[in-house]
């Protein structure tokens, strides 16, 4: 068995580059040598310095990464994005910390773009643009980089209410920019105004790609806290991370959660169930459907229906099964997978290209030819499995 580590973020108090900085050093902080190292390629201008203060804050123990400025012009000098761009592709930072860094800037250039309505190369960076973002964004990508192949999960996002100033004149809570980027991902309300979720804590999260629920199963090997600056009311104004370590195997299988769907019907005609099934079927977000005869009530023959769906399409589908059959009720819920990771291919065979599908299992690689293809074969059964087998085999060591 392999391990896989799992990070599971609590953004009681929001999502800030600086509190991620200081949650990520809390939690690993083996990894500050390579931190101090990245900030010095930045060769910094001598007004601006960093530094993290460990102790007790609002009730408990954690860290802060502050970064301070002797000037006013120097904490808030601004960058055009190609500026950025040639300021960290060409300092010396190592390959995959300048390309993750970069990859953070331009989820914010493109969301800059977007509500601005301006190119990628014509976006000037204010705010995040200044040094204190800039050397967040790099120590980020450092230590996200140091700590290598992470599963990343996160709880609903406090939104936030008010207003902020920015060059552009005061703007609602969150930020434009800030609302792209955290465009599909859950949110709430939890009373408190302000801002919570920063341009760049929303960028770092659209980065990890996180899976937004905070359901996990494993070893817990440590945990971080990293706290703003900020002080809330009636809760600490920090970013918790859970580290987990998950067992994973050699086969390579995946989990992923999906939404079981189910219902029934006796009053529809079996001409008109098999079309409302094909429909279902290419139903965008619908995995998989399956079709059973069953005795109902009242003595009738009818029909159930199951169905496999994506969450986040799941009300569209609800609405399809609703709309092309006559069933008044449907039962549905969520339930774990674990899946076979799979490769996509071709092969050629006496009959021409014959899509293939190769698994990973814990026997071995298995291929399995495209029943599409292979059902183009019309002249004998028999033919159908000999083009079957040459597809299956190419290729086989």
């Amino acid at each position: 068995m392999q391990r896989q580590r799992l990070v599971r973020i609590d953004p009681l108090g929001g999502v800030a580059g600086d509190m991620m900085v200081a949650a990520l050093l809390d939690a690993f902080p083996e990894h500050e040598p390579a931190l101090a190292d990245s900030l010095v390629c930045l060769r910094l201008p001598p007004s601006v310095s960093w530094r993290i203060d460990e102790g007790t804050f609002s009730g408990f123990r954690g860290k802060r990464f502050r970064v301070e400025a002797e000037s006013e012009q120097a904490a808030h000098s601004h960058h055009h994005y190609s500026d950025l761009v040639e300021l960290i592709g060409h300092c010396g930072l190592p390959q995959g910390v300048a390309r993750r860094a970069l990859d953070i800037y331009t989820l914010l250039a493109d969301a800059e773009a977007a509500v601005h309505g301006t190119t990628l190369q014509q976006v000037v960076f204010h705010e995040v643009g200044a040094w204190d973002s800039v050397i967040d964004v790099v120590a980020v990508a450092t230590l996200l980089e140091a700590i290598g192949e992470t599963k990343w999960l996160c709880g609903s996002l406090p939104l936030g209410s008010g207003q902020v100033p920015t060059d552009h004149g005061w703007v609602p809570v969150p930020a434009p920019a800030t609302s792209k980027l955290l465009d599909g991902m859950p949110v709430h309300d939890d009373g408190l105004g302000g801002e919570r979720i920063t341009p760049t804590g929303a960028a770092i999260l659209r980065h990890l790609g996180c899976h937004f629920d905070t359901r996990c199963s494993g070893r817990l090997r440590n945990t971080g806290m990293g706290f703003g600056s900020r002080e809330l009311p009636d809760r600490a104004n920090a970013l918790r991370l859970l580290v987990l370590e998950t067992a994973n195997n050699d086969a390579g299988f995946l989990h992923d959660r999906v939404v079981r769907v189910a219902f029934d019907i006796d009053d529809q005609t079996p001409e008109d169930v098999a079309i409302a099934v094909d429909i279902l079927r290419d139903t965008a977000g619908v995995l998989d459907v399956t079709l059973a005869t069953r005795a109902s009530k009242k003595g009738r023959v009818g029909f159930h229906i199951e169905l496999l769906a994506q969450p986040e399409r799941f009300d569209d589908i609800l609405a399809a099964c609703f709309r092309q059959t006559t069933t008044l009720g449907i039962r549905y819920h969520e339930i774990e997978r674990a899946l076979l990771t799979r490769e996509h291919g071709e092969a050629t065979t006496s009959q021409g290209q014959v899509r293939i599908k190769t698994a990973s299992r814990p026997s071995g690689a298995t291929r399995k030819a495209e029943a599409d293809d292979i059902a183009r074969l019309r002249e004998s059964q028999q033919r159908r499995q000999q083009v079957r087998r040459e597809a299956e085999q190419a290729g086989e060591p």
